[in-house]
């Protein structure tokens, strides 16, 4: 009944487990960084022991073009790349005085979250059960802030529906272990980008008439605390270092409306 469903949103998952180190280079716009540490050595493979193919000096200009873990792959000169530490580079320049501020990484990584959003809900829409039942849970985008290198992101959790029907306040949610998958990948799409504390706020259907959304959960990490070989190789599960405000196997049990008067 559900296949149409779970088979892509495991999918989903294996594809992030599996590319959760690997290069990224496909969909990543090149980006200007700035050389923050004193000496920065270009090196021809991801591995302090590798070769060295070029040095560059604090406050020198660098183009970015993928990253893989801890590194970032960066041009050498138009025919070369190498990879550089992404501690030693920053993403801010200053322009006649004044500082600017990247926002690259922050529009990244917002067209990558709502890329997926977009897809799990044409699954949810396009599944048989939603043409047999009329009813399944679907999540909006709100917005994705980033300040002082936290990521703030908001989700709406809500229900699309075919029909008028009545859903009781006691009626479970039949897709809760694959909503509990959809964040998991977008935990992971979230520490995949360049920044060290989330915190996701997830709302729902307000008790009221009047279109106004309530807190569902929330969610936060901090990409110091989380084992990255346990978790790429199911060795440890994500949310071991996910705090939730409340117990993980509830969250996402029931759909978010409330029964008609």
């Amino acid at each position: 009944m559900f296949k149409k469903i779970f088979i892509p949103v495991i999918l989903f998952v294996v594809f992030i487990f599996n590319g959760f180190c690997e290069e990224k280079t496909g969909a990543f716009v090149e980006s200007l960084g700035i050389i923050k540490a004193n000496v920065v050595y270009v090196r021809d493979k991801p591995d302090l022991d590798a070769r060295r193919v070029r040095t560059f000096y604090e406050g020198a200009k660098i183009i970015v073009i993928g990253e893989q873990g801890k590194w970032y792959k960066v041009k050498v000169n138009n025919v070369r790349s190498g990879y550089a530490l992404k501690k030693d580079i920053s993403f801010k320049d200053t322009l006649g005085g004044s500082s600017e501020s990247n926002s690259y990484f922050d529009k990244k990584l917002s067209l990558s979250v709502k890329s997926f959003i977009d897809r799990f809900n044409f699954n949810m829409i396009e599944s048989d059960y939603f043409e047999k039942e009329g009813i399944v849970p679907v999540f909006k985008y709100k917005q994705l802030q980033v300040e002082d290198s936290t990521v703030k992101l908001e989700l709406i959790y809500t229900t699309e529906m075919k029909r008028e029907r009545v859903v009781s306040d006691n009626m479970s949610n039949p897709f809760s272990k694959e909503l509990k998958h959809f964040m998991e990948v977008v935990i992971f799409k979230l520490i995949n980008s360049p920044y060290e504390n989330f915190h996701i706020e997830v709302f729902s259907n307000s008790t009221e008439n009047n279109g106004s959304f309530k807190k569902y959960a929330e969610f936060s990490f901090d990409r110091k605390r989380v084992n990255f070989e346990k978790v790429k190789d199911f060795r440890g599960e994500v949310w071991n270092y996910v705090k939730t405000s409340s117990d993980v196997s509830e969250i996402f049990a029931k759909y978010p409306v409330k029964s008609k008067e």
